[in-house]
């Protein structure tokens, strides 16, 4: 009896010692798993607190350099690339983060939307140009057909490679019949693939025109494919002379040149300019493993600035320049 009573006792203490093992192994995964949590925890707030800066920064940047902007339309009455706000700078460190910006005018570039006039119909002057420019390009100008469809306000196939609805059976998105709001909105167009897009990206851009009005081309800061395009006498060597002249005052000498000659020069001579009122502005910041770049449209009157869009870019490569005009 006394040894089964021994055995016995042993028998409880070894349940006793499994059941207090099995405690300690819960407790320490629970601890295991709530150590991991909390790092967990500790890490989104961390990266919440890092992105909230770098959002903080960019917005600091553009706020610079709108001052500059500002400073530019009260210091100059025209634009050029040798101006302060067109010039390049390092980034610049800020809290244990770095910050850049950069500024380039949207009137070198030829408006997506000045393919449409007001009425909402196909702009007869503007696309001449527009089949130039795709021409130089070596793209098939008969996908400015499906451009207009998705602009205009009709719903009558355009050309001979119109594309309204119909043509988007496939797609769960249907023709827009407005403006486009972002470059990237070319994607969306029938026949507009990556390739085609990209080589467009170096003579056009998107903007919402004031109401009435067309974008101006500023010649100080022109890309040459566009000049080309909107004057068809105007060749390589013109163009060379018109950049070596730069940057120019006022207009009058260049309507004697020989590309400038002529009654459809004349009208497109109607939008040049030698300002700029519309502006791209790039803002890089990074704060640890928050890396953001965004991108902002302004629209600028006098020494009035006008927001036009917010774009958050979600990769490009690193920005190794900031905009002078964004200088503290």
């Amino acid at each position: 009896m006394i040894l089964s009573h021994k055995k016995h006792r042993k028998q409880e203490k070894g349940s006793a010692l499994l059941v207090v093992l099995g405690l300690v192994a819960v407790i320490a995964g629970w601890a295991s798993s709530a150590a991991y949590e909390d790092m967990l925890s500790l890490r989104r707030a961390e990266n919440s607190l890092v992105a909230n800066k770098a959002e903080l920064a960019c917005l600091s940047a553009l706020s610079l350099i709108k001052q500059g902007l500002i400073q530019d339309a009260k210091d100059s009455q025209i634009d050029s690339l040798d101006e302060q706000w067109a010039q390049s700078a390092p980034p610049f460190p800020v809290d244990n983060g770095l910050v850049a910006g950069s500024i380039e005018d949207g009137n070198r570039y030829l408006n997506i939307n000045d393919l449409i006039n007001v009425q909402g119909k196909v702009n007869t002057t503007m696309l001449p140009v527009f089949q130039r420019l795709f021409t130089q390009l070596q793209l098939d100008p008969r996908l400015l057909d499906a451009l207009v469809d998705w602009m205009d306000a009709d719903s009558t196939p355009f050309g001979y490679a119109g594309a309204e609805d119909d043509s988007y059976f496939d797609k769960p998105y249907r023709v827009k019949n407005a403006a486009l709001d972002r470059f990237q909105e070319l994607r969306m167009i029938q026949g507009f693939d990556a390739a085609t897009v990209q080589a467009l990206k170096g003579s056009l851009r998107v903007w919402q025109r004031r109401l009435g009005a067309f974008s101006r081309i500023n010649v100080n800061t022109a890309q040459k494919e566009v000049l080309l395009a909107m004057f068809p006498l105007m060749n390589d060597a013109d163009f060379q002379e018109l950049m070596l002249n730069r940057p120019y005052k006022e207009l009058t000498t260049l309507q004697q040149a020989t590309w400038a000659k002529g009654v459809k020069a004349q009208n497109m001579f109607s939008r040049l300019s030698v300002t700029s009122d519309v502006f791209i502005v790039k803002t890089h910041a990074i704060f640890g493993r928050a890396d953001r770049t965004e991108a902002f449209g302004l629209a600028r009157q006098g020494t009035k600035l006008t927001w036009l869009w917010r774009e958050r870019i979600l990769w490009q490569a690193p920005t190794t320049s900031i905009n002078k005009a964004g200088q503290p």
